[in-house]
């Protein structure tokens, strides 16, 4: 016996037996269930933390107004804007921030309900998905904009064997898909399909389907698609862009991707999580299921290899396949090895709410309101950020804390673009290009990254204050550290620090004192530089009253000219500009500038350098080069 799709909704009516079992539902334990589901939410939302994701939505919907989100600032969001649109409205209604996570806990809420009550599954499926991972946690205390992806599947799904008779509502629900996310889009694209293509490609059913009411609600759809996708399409300086596209994907990262599709999805190890799909596959293909749920596994791999994935998205995965197992039911009964499936995930995820839940209960999901408290306590003056989970402290206050986020501009929302000189992952030194940073908050998201600043911190001169800990919690386990330390120095303090005025950049001592930007020394005497670099120097005695110039030795190959043109180098120290200077042809060269006085007030300043131009592929280095670097000082007048 051979299965075959069969999908069209027209078709599609609850079985007898489903009837049946939806007029004699024990309302009592659907009830229960909803009450013991809204208890566990909101008791753990209440101990729960929000990260910086969080925290950044919320942000965009508080201080940018609708125009700029939907024109600029989404396009370094990489997503359409309706979660923070939502919130603007809820913000401008007076919604506190220790409220925000009852917004999606109350889109949970909804996804249970919708489910208890209308999902045509026998009852103890219906009572236990509610409290699957997923749905009872990571969309639902954890306040992101896929806390709307649950709910308005669900409501597709509940009307679904109506679906033709209502274009305007089920057109509704799949524009509002769409503008959750990406992946909404995708989810949104082969929901559509499966609810119309059947239609359109059934000659019988074309002429009826293709009514006035249809054409426009099928017009309007993809108008705003299309619109959805323009406002989120990547701006050419977003930071988190770089590496990904078809030219940088191999057979091996395809392989990788979808192991870790299905495995975070459903199981947690790819083999069992591919066993319990596959158990379900012949139920969805006689039931209809399939029809979306294949296309859209497809299209969602496709878009996590090429573009992007975090843990995060992969549970509308197991979204997607409740959805196919629910409109399934509405055509077929369940077979025995579908809901052995059902169960499985319903058991592993399960498990994984426990866990998630206990962690919140007992720890600190972000170390940020920890240190929100602190710096309520202790107030300083100019802050400067580094990190993007620095991030979830700012709902917290009225207007920007930090001095360097969009240049101390009440605006307190992350800039993802390349100019944020606070990230560090686009240059770890761009962010000493500030005057004020007396006290500086480091955030962390890998142990490595505490360590490099806590030596980069004490190479400068400061002192830590405070540990502020927190980690993300993802299924069963600490995915991530979202920790903060805070750091302070005192103008004029000496430091206890090896760190020399001149530093010889073909020596082994060197690496104590490069930030970024340079590579490995070559021949014992030089190293080549990338486009922006930067150092660690100690300042001359008498400096700050007699005054000073950097001196910086370093070649530029011929062939380097003849490739680029003229190229300027400019730089500052410690945030105070230097002069430019302009080289047209190749030879060693001496860069000097004088610094100004009020730059050397502390015992280590950071020297950042920077060429306008930078090759690759020179004499096939695939590096980016800017100079062959041998010297740099700070010397005296």
């Amino acid at each position: 016996m051979t299965a075959s799709i069969k999908a069209s909704p027209v078709a599609a009516k609850p079985s007898p037996a489903g009837a049946n079992q939806s007029q004699s539902q024990p309302r009592t334990l659907i009830y229960a269930a909803a009450v013991l589901y809204a208890a566990l939410v909101a008791v753990t939302i209440v101990l729960h933390e929000p990260w910086a994701d969080e925290a950044q939505a919320w942000l965009l919907g508080r201080d940018a107004s609708l125009v700029d989100l939907w024109t600029k600032l989404l396009h370094y969001e990489g997503s359409p804007g309706l979660w923070q649109t939502l919130l603007h409205f809820l913000i401008k209604l007076d919604l506190p921030y220790s409220a925000y996570n009852f917004v999606s806990g109350s889109m949970g809420l909804a996804a249970a309900w919708l489910f208890l009550r209308y999902a045509p599954l026998p009852l103890w499926a219906r009572l236990l998905v509610p409290f699957t991972y997923f749905i009872a946690y990571q969309y639902a205390v954890v306040a992101r904009s896929y806390a709307l992806l649950a709910p308005l599947l669900f409501g597709v799904a509940a009307v679904y064997t109506r679906a033709r008779e209502k274009p305007i509502f089920v057109t509704t629900l799949l524009c509002l898909i769409a503008g959750v996310s990406v992946h909404g889009v995708i989810l949104s694209a082969c929901l559509w399909l499966a609810i119309c293509g059947p239609s359109i490609w059934n000659e019988r059913e074309r002429s009826p389907f293709l009514t006035r009411p249809w054409l426009v609600a099928m017009a309007v759809y993809a108008l705003v698609v299309v619109l959805f996708m323009l406002s989120a399409w990547p701006a050419h300086d977003v930071a988190f862009a770089e590496g990904r596209g078809l030219p940088n994907t191999t057979v091996e990262r395809f392989e990788g991707v979808l192991q870790i599709l299905f495995s975070q999805a459903f199981t947690g190890e790819w083999i069992t999580s591919f066993v319990l799909v596959g158990l379900s596959i012949p139920f969805l293909l006689s039931g209809g299921g399939a029809l979306f749920f294949l296309p859209f596994a497809a299209m969602f791999w496709l878009f996590s290899v090429v573009v992007y994935s975090k843990e995060w998205h992969y549970g509308i995965l197991f979204l997607a396949w409740l959805f196919a197992v629910w409109i399934s039911a509405t055509r077929v009964k369940p077979t025995r090895q579908a809901l052995v499936a059902l169960a499985a995930a319903i058991l592993v995820q399960g498990y994984w709410t426990v866990a998630a839940v206990s962690y919140d209960w007992q720890h600190a999901y972000s170390g940020s309101a920890e240190a929100v408290r602190y710096l309520k306590k202790t107030p300083v003056q100019d802050l400067y950020a580094v990190g993007y989970p620095t991030t979830a402290l700012q709902p917290y206050f009225p207007a920007n804390l930090y001095s360097d986020t969009n240049n101390g501009s009440r605006a307190a929302y992350w800039d993802w673009s390349k100019r944020n000189p606070a990230n560090p992952e686009n240059d770890p030194a761009a962010i000493f290009s500030a005057r004020h940073r007396n006290t500086v908050l480091v955030g962390y998201r890998r142990d490595y990254e505490q360590a490099f600043w806590s030596h980069v911190m004490s190479m400068l001169g400061y002192h830590p204050v405070r540990h502020f800990e927190g980690g993300l919690f993802w299924r069963d386990r600490v995915l991530e550290p979202e920790a903060f330390d805070l750091y302070h120095r005192v103008p004029g303090e000496a430091v206890q620090s090896r760190a020399v005025s001149n530093v010889n950049l073909g020596g082994a001592r060197s690496d104590q004192q490069v930030l970024a930007g340079f590579y490995q020394v070559e021949d014992n005497a030089w190293r080549w530089t990338a486009k922006r670099f930067s150092v660690v120097l100690r300042t001359p005695p008498f400096a700050a009253a007699d005054g000073a110039h950097l001196v910086f030795r370093f070649y530029l190959p011929d062939a380097q000219l003849a490739k680029l043109g003229p190229i300027t180098l400019t730089g500052d120290v410690d945030g105070y500009p230097l002069a430019a200077s302009t080289f047209v042809k190749g030879g060693n060269f001496v860069y000097s500038a004088g610094i100004p006085r009020e730059a050397l007030a502390f015992d280590l300043v950071t020297v950042n350098l920077r060429f306008n131009k930078a090759s690759r592929g020179l004499n096939g280095d695939p590096r980016e080069l800017g100079a062959v670097a041998s010297s740099i000082a700070i010397e005296a007048h």
